[in-house]
């Protein structure tokens, strides 16, 4: 996948998440098209091809499915799309991480210091992947769903009698989110993504 092509991918992950005009778009598609049909993945090139042609507006929800497939063909183009939908609580974000990353291993991850290892690399999907683009579609979504009351929740479950957990720690995480100064469950998962400056996050 050459530098151009993963470009305009981009641009149309951009588009479908609400980033860019359809203008944009449309410039991408016909950008990939005007590529040497022996140069470009065949998969891609028929992708580009059908909705350049595609009558605007564009119909997003078609328009997502066919950029899903072609990423899903082309894994070494490090390209995931996590569906923000699917989150309603912590439980199901590590469900839609695994669903995305792990399917193929054995062993599934259940913590913040599991999601920051998996986007070290070594393991899961992307594991051979030089490039890693995190597209997260419908993110005010995971957002609320993993916001204020959920994270009050996590905390207070932290803190619940007889657990190993180190209470002062959580107390005062606690305490600073009540005072309204401290993170959300979401915000800890961005400041995560945002740490490691090779990953691109789409959202």
């Amino acid at each position: 996948m050459k530098k151009n092509e993963r470009d305009q991918l981009k641009v149309i992950a951009n588009f479908l998440v609400g980033n860019v005009q359809e203008q944009a778009l449309r410039e991408s598609l016909l950008d990939l098209c005007e590529s040497r049909q022996d140069d470009i993945p065949a998969d891609l090139f028929l992708f580009a091809d059908k909705w350049s042609k595609a009558a605007f507006p564009i119909q997003l929800p078609q328009l997502w499915l066919d950029f899903t497939k072609v990423l899903c063909t082309y894994p070494e183009m490090g390209f995931v799309v996590i569906e923000g939908a699917r989150i309603a609580d912590i439980r199901s974000f590590y469900t839609e991480i695994n669903r995305v990353y792990m399917a193929d291993e054995n062993w599934k991850i259940g913590s913040l210091d599991g999601f920051d290892d998996l986007l070290h690399g070594g393991f899961g999907k992307l594991q051979h992947a030089k490039k890693h683009t995190i597209i997260w579609r419908d993110v005010a979504h995971s957002r609320a769903a993993l916001g204020l009351s959920t994270t009050l929740a996590y905390y207070q479950e932290k803190l619940a009698a007889n657990t190993k957990f180190n209470q002062a720690y959580f107390q005062q995480k606690l305490s600073d989110l009540q005072a309204g100064k401290g993170q959300t469950y979401f915000d800890i998962v961005a400041e995560i993504i945002q740490s490691h400056p090779k990953i691109e996050w789409i959202h």
